[in-house]
């Protein structure tokens, strides 16, 4: 990310706020904001490569909402795993691990009676299917374009 210049910390606060509503079904708290803030400045230096307009457009659907980040989030886990969207959810991810109020929703498991348990867990993998074909559907022909525009080093 050499070449991107950090976003101000105001401008992380909408981010912030979006994506713990997807990772954790909750508004972000002040301190939650703060951490991921803090934790950005250090992401900033260890992504690596400056992102493509490609890595930008995935910035910009994430960042619209929870939806929007669960296309990018599905998209990215199977065909963009050092995308920069992947970095940032594992920061807020670990700041939502450790933070009040956050630790139980994002790392309760889920009970009940077995028939309970199995039928919750396969509705979410269907509606993770098909979140993730959406995402193929959406962003694997611009991936492509993106694979095939890439200026290769001389």
């Amino acid at each position: 990310m050499t070449d991107m210049p950090p976003r101000p910390s105001g401008a992380l606060t909408p981010e912030c706020h979006v994506l713990t509503r997807y990772l954790a079904g909750a508004e972000a708290t002040p301190y939650v904001v703060e951490k991921y803030q803090a934790g950005h400045a250090a992401l900033h230096d260890t992504c690596g490569a400056a992102p493509t307009w490609f890595e930008h457009l995935l910035l910009a659907v994430a960042r619209r909402g929870p939806l929007g980040a669960g296309l990018v989030d599905s998209y990215t886990r199977w065909f963009n795993k050092g995308s920069v969207v992947r970095y940032k959810l594992t920061l807020l991810l670990a700041v939502l691990e450790n933070s009040p109020g956050f630790y139980h929703p994002v790392t309760s498991a889920v009970v009940g009676a077995r028939w309970a348990v199995v039928g919750r867990v396969m509705l979410t993998a269907l509606r993770e299917a098909v979140v993730l074909l959406l995402g193929v559907v959406i962003f694997g022909p611009l991936n492509l374009v993106a694979a095939a525009t890439r200026r290769k080093p001389r």
